[in-house]
């Protein structure tokens, strides 16, 4: 974990500079790489894009039951788990957004910043580093809880802490990989860990102007237990007037951070797979009629 930390204070530092090298010089003519991916999440997994200054993206994230079943509850349309998203461009660096998640019943709240820009010209730089900072709280019912959780409001919080490191190779292909660290105040057995780290790697791959194949994986970077399963999902992008539109597969139902990265009980070998959506609408406040980003 030292070593994730480590890297953002040397992204910190970085973008710090950049920022002050543009305003002692005077010299904007720097080109700085544009929509790495469609959306601002891969599958499951954040992207390196935030909305655009002044627009609001409302997305709906939605993961029906397991395809194991076939036609019988039509491949897990029966059911679904389905979460809110709204987030905000105040800049081109800076978003911030609010969620609700039925899976766990969890509310939070959400950061997600730009320390470097992959650019060219004047400056050059070859990658993008975003910075994603998440606070949920599980809001179940009280007969829903353990005592623990009645006991102290601090015990329904956790904390998502990401690094998105990605690079725009060119304009068909963008990868990135994501250090997470996941902390939960509360833990249910002494075998168990408050905190969580893990590492993702995404990637996109655009067939047409609006169309996409996207994927994410995650793997454990401490010890977890048995019933642990390395999350993924693979899927496509459609872009139409102001809606992305993404359909993915994935071995994980609920598609907030913490449930899809610790959670994913899914196995190909059986079947138990779960099939989502995610669908995000943005809106300017520009004077503008509605647009994408």
């Amino acid at each position: 974990m030292k070593y994730i930390f480590l890297i953002f204070f040397i992204c910190l530092s970085y973008s710090q500079d950049d920022l002050l090298d543009i305003l002692n010089d005077g010299d904007v003519n720097v080109e700085y790489v544009q929509s790495a991916f469609k959306g601002t999440r891969v599958a499951n997994a954040q992207s390196l894009e935030i909305p655009a200054p002044k627009v609001l993206q409302f997305m709906i994230q939605h993961r029906f039951g397991s395809i194991e079943n076939g036609f019988y509850d039509l491949f897990g349309t029966d059911y679904a788990a389905i979460r809110y998203d709204f987030s905000y461009g105040f800049n081109d660096v800076l978003a911030l957004g609010a969620g609700r998640s039925s899976f766990d019943k969890v509310y939070d709240i959400f950061l997600k910043t730009k320390l470097i820009r992959q650019s060219k010209g004047v400056k050059n730089f070859p990658i993008s580093v975003v910075l994603f900072n998440d606070i949920g709280i599980k809001t179940n019912r009280k007969s829903e809880q353990t005592p623990a959780l009645k006991e102290k409001f601090s015990n329904r919080l956790l904390y998502i802490n990401q690094l998105i490191i990605g690079r725009k190779f060119n304009r068909n292909l963008s990868l990135q990989v994501l250090p997470t660290v996941i902390h939960r105040n509360l833990v249910l057995t002494p075998n168990e860990k408050h905190q969580l780290a893990s590492l993702g790697f995404a990637g996109r791959y655009k067939i047409t102007n609006q169309f996409s194949i996207n994927a994410d994986y995650f793997i454990p970077l401490d010890n977890r237990d048995s019933n642990y399963k390395n999350s993924f999902a693979v899927g496509f992008d459609y872009e139409t007037g102001g809606h992305v539109f993404q359909v993915m597969l994935s071995n994980a139902q609920g598609p907030y951070e913490f449930t899809f990265i610790e959670k994913a009980n899914g196995d190909p070998s059986s079947g138990k797979l779960y099939l989502g959506f995610n669908i995000s609408r943005a809106f300017s406040f520009k004077g503008n009629d509605s647009e994408t980003w």
